[in-house]
């Protein structure tokens, strides 16, 4: 009779704490009391329990009251894990228990097995509670307690089942949330409402529940759990690293959906410039297109667009040089042949028809008995073309590929007019980088730090580069998705600073290595 009290209002409260002490009040109706005490240690879980009821009519066979007693019981549950509760995975123990009620005049006693299994897992736990199985002058009542709780950031969740003896069942489930030092926990079931808070100081938790039970009445629990040792501190950092741990994933899953969105993106784009290019009429800007599309995919048949596209520009370069000192020739424009012949032979240094070209003319100017002439005035004219090609490379912005013609052409005014042109197109160049810093957009200060050096050095350029090269700490990772933004913004140029940094960080990923070298080989960076 006395041990019908014993699991009263008890429902989902349960919970085990390596290392500590929880001492719990429980006020549950008039004159009913319970106390329990509960010792965890890394292996063993102690769980003591005492509470009396008083003022009980006593009465006699006719129903006539004789006066009032009390009924008190005590009890002990111990079990023995075979493994740390600090640890992660599964533990299984059993133990020992007690139990003792005095009715008015009359003690009762029972001999118990208790057994648990604690499951620590990557995102939750599980947790299944079997107590009393005994025998004795009281009759114990059984308990199976199961319940299987989800980690999700700083919030646990989960149903739970418990059954005492074999006619009697509760269930429900459990929610918790902590934010600093501060919790609240709630849980509804088949019998009751439990709602409460707790706020933890140090290795201290004070916890206060209220508890309605469907049945009209009310009650109160008031407790809290002391931790020794480090444990506390230990467990506060273990649980905000696994927070810490659990964001980082769903940062990294955010960017992987991310980066997918960007990829799908690109290819869109690539197919775009693939249909522009099959109606460009213009053999260069559409192998331009398609060269530009393969960066980020490969289009099924591009390859071979791209190589008859390269024929066909190879071919009309090459008939349009050969018509053109044709013409010089027919028309005894020696000089002009020969400055046209050398410049077909630097475009196309590797080809047959070029090198046979030359000669040709070159044969041709030394029968000539002024052919010394000839030679110098085409050597001049040789050069004023280079000129005219840096004008037209300075115009549409090409400032690198016009600084390397610049160099193979001998000092005069013209040359120095080109230098001072370009210096000021670096020193343009370099304020951008110095802006850039400021923003701490390290590739883009990067890139325009690069690129000033290559059109014309400056002092300041390679102190700031090496600065900047050592404040360049993000992953790779980051800018392969800022090279997918910016292909996708047809910023070309930025799409392969980006990837150039990604590709230095990680050289070993094919799909980084790919990006870059198609890239490289559209913009014909060094």
């Amino acid at each position: 009779m006395g041990y019908v009290f014993w699991y009263i209002g008890n429902g989902s409260q349960i919970g085990i704490f390596p290392r500590s002490v929880s001492i719990f009040h429980r006020e549950y109706f008039v004159n009913f009391r319970q106390e329990e005490l509960t010792i965890t240690t890394d292996r063993i879980i102690l769980n003591l329990k005492g509470g009396y009821l008083t003022d009980i009519e006593l009465v006699n066979e006719n129903a006539e009251k004789l006066g009032t007693y009390y009924v008190a019981f005590t009890g002990m549950n111990l079990i023995y894990l075979n493994g740390s509760l600090l640890n992660k995975g599964w533990k299984f123990g059993v133990g020992p228990g007690v139990l003792t009620s005095k009715i008015y005049n009359y003690t009762d006693y029972a001999i118990t097995l208790n057994g648990a299994v604690v499951g620590n897992l990557e995102n939750g736990e599980v947790l299944l509670l079997v107590e009393n199985l005994g025998y004795g002058k009281t009759i114990p009542t059984p308990s199976v307690y199961f319940r299987g709780l989800t980690d999700v950031q700083n919030f646990k969740l989960g149903p739970y089942v418990r059954f005492f003896g074999d006619i009697d069942i509760d269930a429900g489930f459990v929610l918790s949330a902590n934010y600093g030092v501060f919790g609240i926990n709630a849980s509804p079931s088949l019998k009751n409402l439990i709602a409460g808070f707790s706020l933890d100081v140090g290795t201290f938790t004070f916890r206060y529940d209220y508890e309605y039970y469907w049945i009209g009445y009310f009650t109160h629990r008031i407790g809290f759990n002391i931790f020794w040792g480090k444990q506390k501190e230990l467990e506060e950092k273990i649980e905000r690293h696994e927070r810490i741990l659990a964001e980082h994933e769903e940062e990294i899953k955010s960017l992987k959906r991310r980066v997918e969105e960007l990829e799908k993106g690109a290819k869109d784009y690539a197919k775009n410039l693939v249909e522009s290019a099959k109606n460009d009429k213009d053999p260069e800007s559409a192998l331009m297109k398609l060269q530009i599309a393969m960066a980020f995919d490969s289009v099924p048949g591009i390859e071979g667009m791209i190589d008859s596209l390269n024929g066909v520009i190879k071919e009309n370069k090459k008939r349009g040089y050969i018509s053109r000192i044709n013409t010089y020739m027919r028309n005894k424009l020696y000089s002009d042949a020969l400055a046209e012949a050398l410049l077909f032979l630097e475009e196309f240094s590797d080809d047959r028809d070029a090198l046979r070209v030359y000669n040709d003319v070159k044969n041709s100017i030394n029968k000539l008995r002024n052919s010394q002439s000839v030679e110098a005035e085409a050597n001049q004219k040789y050069d004023n073309a280079k000129i005219r090609k840096i004008d037209i490379l300075i115009e549409r912005g090409d400032y690198v590929e016009a600084a390397k013609i610049l160099n193979t052409i001998p000092q005069n005014p013209d040359r120095v007019k080109y230098i001072n042109k370009l210096r000021a197109v670096a020193e343009r160049y370099l304020s951008e980088a110095k802006g850039y810093i400021q923003n701490k957009d390290w590739v883009k200060a990067k890139y325009y730090l690069e690129k000033s050096l290559k059109i014309y050095p400056l002092p300041e350029e390679s102190g700031l580069l090496t600065y900047v090269e050592a404040n360049m700490k993000r992953d790779a990772n980051y800018y392969y998705l800022k090279s997918l933004e910016m292909y996708q913004k047809g910023d070309v140029s930025m799409a392969f600073a980006y990837i150039k940094e990604a590709f230095t960080l990680d050289p070993n990923n094919e799909k980084y290595r790919n990006v870059y070298f198609r890239l490289k080989n559209v913009l014909r960076e060094d």
